[in-house]
């Protein structure tokens, strides 16, 4: 470390060590500061130069090239030395062997006076840079405990539940051992991240997994096991967030620990209505879902006749293709990749595996709406069911009521919302069709989407969960052309990942951009 002290004119008087106290307070700037201004203290008070030699001194070395290897080995630990033209003293300030060497310059010999301020100023830096050293450590530490907290929700993503525990185990034994959890998502404003985790973890105490996204830099994910009791976690957050501005939280609904990615999947569309919503907080809201008003039977069927290719697949696999998959519709494969600790080819070549066993196409909106359904009640582990139609489904009167309230709030702009939804979702998402289709410019289909964004309080342009449940919704109200959602894939159609947070482009929403 290479710290200098500037020349001065001396220090004098009992207030000397009062300015090497105040020097050698930590602010904000941490230790490195500190150490610089002892050592400018140190200059002035003894009116010529300070520094802490490591190889690239501030000054000329000592004429005896051996002298500092032997301070830094302790023998002597210090040393005063007359050179031609300069007087050194040179200290060993403690710590592991070799020491740090504090050397200490001036053109004319030292008074008295110089002696004890020396010594006092060596005493300050030896305990700033032990502390320095001691937090740096606890820095390398916490950083170490990270990266074995992203490792476990990584698994965890994947489905990997026994070896995430047994990763855990080193960190917080016992904490994923529960059956459920329940997955929250935090997003806070630029630059806040590492406070608000630290935060998090000390508010809930080693009670949940609380981890920076891999994917997003404004996010914390907590996943909270959830006991008997259940709702600590969740109650501390919202509390948390109603005393910090700025900041977001969703909250997904209760999995079996299996199941963290659905978790996170639900949480994330959560954080979505949340940044819609004075309280900036969102969660599970009864009957506002679409698989809560279908009917469970019938829909399990469904699911496990249109995933039944999937029951071939070995077990192990099958588990991370539906994880991958699970993720892969809600994120841009480079996130999906991130939050599974794998590539983004491994996550393209899971996607197009999936999309070729079940014969769909992933760049239609309406096959992920449905795949994205089929796997909130079938993870394809089972044989192949036997259920009716989607479309039989979503005509079901509880659901025809589900889409009409979902899209009611479209009403109150008398810019005919649903209908440039309805287009544009015609389109496969594309907005220069929409706006032919509509007869108006593409920036009006623009304006439109982001309008209805605000009153449905979904995100649609950047895909993902709110815009399959509209897409879903304006099947069961009959405003879609008919066209199945089970159509074979053209041979040799890819997926290639999801757009997510673009501005809404004439593209297909299946192109992604690395």
């Amino acid at each position: 470390m290479r710290v200098t002290g500037v020349a001065g004119g001396g220090v004098e008087g009992a207030g000397a060590l009062g300015g090497l106290l105040r020097a050698g307070r930590v602010g904000p700037d941490g230790h490195p500061a500190a150490v610089r201004r002892v050592l400018a203290w140190l200059a002035r008070a003894v009116g010529g130069s300070a520094w802490i030699a490591d190889g690239r001194e501030a000054g000329p070395p000592p004429a005896d090239p051996d002298l500092l290897r032997a301070v830094a080995a302790g023998r002597p630990r210090a040393a005063v030395v007359a050179e031609p033209g300069r007087y050194l003293r040179v200290l060993a300030l403690g710590g592991e062997r070799p020491h740090p060497v504090l050397v200490v310059a001036r053109a004319s010999p030292y008074e008295e006076t110089a002696g004890p301020l020396v010594a006092h100023a060596a005493t300050v830096l030896e305990l700033l840079l032990r502390a320095g050293e001691a937090e740096a450590q606890r820095q390398r530490l916490a950083e170490a405990g990270s990266g074995v907290r992203l490792s476990v929700l990584q698994l965890l993503m994947g489905g990997e539940v026994a070896l995430a525990q047994r990763t855990m185990a080193g960190l917080r034994p016992g904490l994923l051992d529960a059956e459920r959890a329940v997955v929250l998502v935090l997003e806070t404003p630029e630059g806040e991240r590492r406070e608000v985790a630290r935060a998090c973890e000390g508010l809930l105490e080693g009670r949940a997994l609380v981890v920076r996204c891999p994917a997003d830099d404004g996010h914390v994910i907590v996943v909270a096991p959830v006991a008997d009791e259940g709702g600590g976690a969740e109650g501390a957050l919202r509390e948390f967030v109603a005393g910090r501005d700025g900041v977001f939280l969703g909250v997904g609904d209760r999995h079996p620990i299996s199941r963290v990615a659905a978790g996170y999947d639900d949480a994330v569309r959560s954080l979505a209505a949340a940044r819609l919503m004075p309280g900036r907080v969102a969660g599970h809201q009864p009957g506002v879902r679409l698989p809560e008003v279908l009917d469970a039977g019938a829909a399990a069927g469904w699911a496990a006749g249109f995933l039944g290719p999937l029951a071939d697949v070995p077990a192990q696999d099958r588990g991370q293709l539906t994880a991958t998959v699970r993720l892969g519709l809600e994120f841009t494969a480079v996130n999906a990749a991130r939050l599974l600790g794998i590539s983004r080819n491994t996550v393209r070549a899971r996607m197009d595996r999936a999309a070729g066993l079940l014969g769909v196409d992933l760049g239609d909106v309406r096959a992920r709406a449905a795949l994205d359904l089929a796997l909130r009640f079938h993870d394809g582990d089972g044989a192949p069911g036997d259920g009716p139609e989607l479309r039989r489904l979503l005509g079901a009167a509880p659901v025809r009521v589900w889409a009409g309230g979902l899209l009611a709030p479209l009403r109150a702009d008398e810019r005919d919302l649903r209908r440039t939804l309805r287009d544009w979702v015609g389109e496969n998402c594309a907005v220069e069709p929409a706006a032919r289709r509509r007869g108006v410019h593409p920036q009006t289909v623009r304006e439109h989407l982001r309008a209805a964004e605000g009153l449905l309080r979904r995100q649609l342009v950047a895909g993902g969960g709110g815009l399959y449940e509209v897409v879903l919704a304006l099947t069961a109200t009959g405003e879609l052309a008919e066209t199945s959602y089970e159509e074979p894939c053209e041979a040799g159609s890819r997926w290639s990942g999801r757009v997510d947070r673009a501005p809404v482009t004439p593209s297909c929403p299946a192109t992604v951009h690395p």
